[in-house]
């Protein structure tokens, strides 16, 4: 069974067990209050017949011994009395009936039930379709005793009871039927979000994760519904992420196959060549040369490669206390051929926290990049200082610049501006992305600014340390 449905006839069971909880109170109370007035008005009768019975008894008794059928007929002029206000009585003397107008379906044994109850003890008897409300009190006169047995019609009393019960009953089916309607509906309202969030999950099921539920209500369904739409968005953001990845898996295979491609076409070419023999010594010797050229490139791509993947799979680095100026130190103590180019500027008190050899290479790179682009005044500048943000270490060319349209790409493995040059170059594209990587296990992003013909400017911001 579906939610709605339980839900509805839930609140129809309660309803209905606390209506017909509190009818039955009511119902019951109301009777009790008219049964009590009922039982104190006969008591009440029945005592003012006890007393006329007994008033009458002695008058006759003051003639002489009363007979039989003095106490017959005074009981019938009584009955002529009180006939209309109770359902009968009846005068006993030593258990003989003496008069008795009391309805025929009661018989004898109520009666003697009534007296051996004792005087005014109520009793109930039902005689037929009526219910009876039966008292007895003894009447002393002429040294003899007699019982006064008086009946009184109480149906009226049941009937209204039963009505009561009845119209309860009618009330009740009419009320659980505009309830359950009722209930229906603000059920359907309210698990509305409920439907919204199923079909969603269906959807994410699907693969589908662009649907909202968007809910605004402030309860608990409210709340499981923005829960659930910042679900799917999260979900929906890693699904673009691991899209986003493998688009670029397959961007860096391709691109890593075409690199390899170009080298090694050109060295079963050349190598092809040298097994004709057919070459003279000049070409034999410029193809060797092209032959060491491509296996450099080759060796240069595939150590690259493995430092980058070594790089991609380190999510954090131990970073210490270095003096940035031993850093500039060691990147020109491994670029002999490049060192005269440096204009290296920094304070040597300058402490970084770093790790020593990665933010060397790093720095090697960027001053690699930037004596390629063919520097106007055949310098690199390299400076270091103190900002806001930190220290900000800074690696400037006047060479060629880099087109605007390709900023947002040179940190992409295999990614060149100048595809020709930078392979004569014995470049392999993968230089700015390790430097990139390297800047992010630092806390730190590479920041590029250049214009066409006037240079470049890469700037990376450094955690002050303490030595």
């Amino acid at each position: 069974m579906k939610l709605a449905p339980k839900l509805v006839l839930t609140i129809l069971l309660l309803l209905g067990v606390l209506l017909a909880a509190g009818g039955g109170w009511l119902t019951k109370t109301d009777f009790e209050r008219n049964f009590e007035q009922a039982r104190t008005q006969n008591t009440l009768a029945h005592r003012r017949d006890t007393y006329s019975l007994q008033n009458g008894l002695l008058a006759k008794a003051g003639s002489g011994e009363i007979t039989s059928q003095e106490v017959a007929d005074y009981g019938s002029s009584l009955g002529l009395y009180v006939g209309q206000e109770q359902g009968g009585f009846a005068v006993y003397q030593d258990e003989q009936v003496m008069y008795s107008s009391l309805p025929a379906a009661l018989g004898q044994e109520a009666a003697c039930q009534a007296i051996e109850a004792g005087e005014e003890a109520l009793l109930l008897r039902k005689a037929g379709q009526n219910s009876y409300m039966l008292m007895a009190s003894p009447v002393q006169a002429a040294g003899k005793q007699y019982w006064l047995v008086s009946a009184y019609d109480v149906t009226n009393l049941f009937r209204a009871r039963e009505e009561k019960f009845r119209e309860l009953f009618r009330l009740e089916l009419a009320a659980l039927a505009l309830a359950g309607t009722a209930a229906a509906l603000a059920v359907s309202w309210m698990i509305r979000p409920l439907k919204k969030l199923e079909k969603a999950s269906r959807a994410v099921a699907a693969g589908d994760y662009t649907l909202s539920t968007a809910t605004k209500s402030r309860d608990e369904v409210g709340a499981l519904s923005r829960s659930f739409d910042a679900m799917t968005a999260t979900v929906r953001d890693k699904v673009d992420q691991m899209e986003d990845t493998i688009l670029r898996q397959k961007q860096f295979v391709s691109a890593f196959t075409h690199e390899l491609k170009t080298p090694m076409t050109s060295i079963l070419g050349y190598s092809d060549l040298l097994r004709s023999g057919e070459m003279n010594p000049e070409d034999q010797r410029q193809a060797v040369q092209y032959i060491h050229r491509e296996a450099l490139r080759l060796e240069t791509l595939s150590g690259k490669l493995m430092q980058l993947m070594g790089l991609v799979e380190q999510e954090e680095l131990t970073l210490e206390p270095v003096r940035l100026v031993l850093v500039l130190r060691d990147t020109a103590a491994s670029l002999p051929e490049l060192a005269p180019m440096l204009d290296i500027r920094c304070d040597p008190s300058l402490t970084v926290m770093a790790d020593r050899d990665l933010l060397a290479d790093l720095v090697r790179n960027l001053v690699i990049n930037a004596a390629r682009a063919q520097p106007k005044d055949g310098r690199v500048h390299i400076t270091a200082g103190r900002t806001e943000e930190g220290v900000a270490l800074r690696v400037a060319d006047r060479g060629r610049g880099i087109p605007e349209a390709d900023l947002p790409h040179i940190t992409e493995p295999f990614y060149m501006v100048d595809k020709s040059r930078a392979r004569a170059q014995n470049g392999s594209g993968m230089g700015l992305a390790l430097c990139a990587r390297i800047a992010r296990l630092h806390g730190s992003e590479l920041r590029f600014t250049s214009r066409l013909g006037q240079g470049t400017v890469v700037e990376l911001i450094l955690r002050e340390g303490e030595e």
